[in-house]
């Protein structure tokens, strides 16, 4: 799935970085994987990332991982880079029937020339107006809302909430959460009857900015390949890949709907 040349413990320290990030309600370890389950707020958290080889044979911790996430009503889900481990386990996953899902670009750009825009509002903390307007513009209709608050708590890291105000009402807004030499992008997104207007651009600027002064080097995001305009909104602001990630998602349990 993914042919970029690239550094795995690169790929394994940006992933760790973006987990803890966007941090899941519960991580379970097992031999060298994390099993994380939140609930309906999305795939990231949902998934297991097989991030070490273990020792137990791999098409047992399959099979231990596909009953845990049944247990729960849920169907299984893995989250893999081509830094994943073991190295054969997409294979083994799609000779089990499991299929890909979402695959998505993680991209980088260094933070040495952005400077943050005076028309952004930067805040430390998610207010009720920011996270109304995002959960009402983010295109996250089949997200639980009340998780999302929730996951926003469980961040202990460094993190800045951005929002483009037009009179009384919040139409852009994303988010930056900084660790160490990293700062990453998430939740940028504008209102559809605002978008042309440059405000993902400027949104992106001011989180950037506020990533440098925080200390970090470089900027990471991570977007759909589905996603074409955003694809070209994030070269023309001098982002580059780096890694690709995708799920891989077994059956459904049975009896769920």
């Amino acid at each position: 799935m993914d042919r970029i040349s690239i550094d795995f413990d690169e790929v394994r320290r940006m992933e760790a970085a973006s987990e803890r990030a966007w941090p899941a309600a519960e991580v379970v370890p097992y031999d060298g994987w994390e099993i994380r389950v939140t609930g309906d707020i999305g795939r990231r958290v949902n998934s297991v990332g097989a991030v070490a080889a273990g020792a137990l044979p791999v098409m047992d911790k399959i099979a231990h991982c596909e009953g845990f996430y049944r247990d729960r009503g849920m169907p299984p889900r893995f989250k893999l880079t081509a830094a994943s481990l073991p190295a054969e386990l997409d294979v083994l996953l799609s000779e089990r029937g499991y299929e890909i899902e979402a695959p998505v670009s993680v991209q980088t750009r260094p933070l040495g020339d952005v400077a943050a825009p005076d028309e952004v509002e930067v805040a430390k903390d998610p207010t009720p107006d920011w996270v109304a307007a995002n959960i009402r513009i983010g295109g996250h209709g089949t997200w639980n809302p009340a998780l999302f608050p929730e996951l926003l708590d469980r961040i202990v890291l460094p993190t800045a909430y951005a929002a483009v105000w037009d009179d009384d009402e919040i139409i852009a807004t994303g988010m930056a959460v900084a660790e160490a030499d990293l700062a990453g992008l998430f939740e940028v997104v504008t209102d559809p009857s605002q978008r042309g207007r440059g405000l993902a651009t400027r949104v992106v600027a001011a989180l950037l900015a506020w990533g440098r002064a925080r200390g970090a080097a470089t900027g990471y995001l991570q977007v759909m390949l589905d996603n074409d305009p955003a694809l070209r909104l994030y070269g023309r602001l001098g982002f580059t890949e780096a890694y690709r990630y995708w799920y891989r998602r077994g059956e459904e349990p049975a009896g769920s709907v």
